[in-house]
């Protein structure tokens, strides 16, 4: 459940596109010391998470 300052939104990406999620969640190029232990949810949220920034 979110918290009160967060809003839930649903993403719908293609397989080819979730399928490289699921690779660079694996990759400590790019997922760095968090290599292996997200899931290409938890990645694909972080990225977007981190392009929204403020």
């Amino acid at each position: 459940m979110p918290e009160e300052d967060e809003i839930e939104v649903t993403v719908t990406i293609s397989r080819k596109a979730f399928e490289k999620a699921t690779h660079l969640a694996a990759d400590k190029d790019a997922a760095g010391e968090f290599a292996g232990l997200m899931t290409a949810e938890e990645y694909i949220e972080q990225l977007v998470k981190i392009a929204l920034e403020d």
